[in-house]
């Protein structure tokens, strides 16, 4: 991919770590949380690469408590999600 058709904002760096977070959406116009982890594949100041065993809908939003930082709380929502070989891959933007 030539860098001119990057789409992302900024530079994303490798990382290989476990995450657990909550999932919140709609369900038949009810709101729902679902707790889940994950494993992060890679990181920018924008966000995040992330691998799971099942798929998260464009639009779920996620949240998660900040390991390093007691009391930190991270929010993203859900940009794209695709199927890989036996896992999902999805792109997460922080808001």
């Amino acid at each position: 991919m030539e860098a001119s058709s990057e789409k992302r904002m900024h530079e994303r760096i490798k990382y290989s770590g476990s995450i657990c977070f909550t999932i919140l959406f709609m369900q038949s116009s009810e709101f729902k949380r679902m707790r889940s982890c994950g494993e992060i594949l890679d990181v920018s100041r924008s966000g995040l690469g992330l691998k799971t065993e099942f798929p998260l809908d464009a639009g779920y939003i996620l949240e998660w408590d900040d390991e390093h930082r007691k009391g930190k709380l991270h929010v993203a929502m859900v940009k794209w999600s695709q199927k890989t070989d036996d896992s999902y891959r999805a792109g997460l933007k922080f808001i």
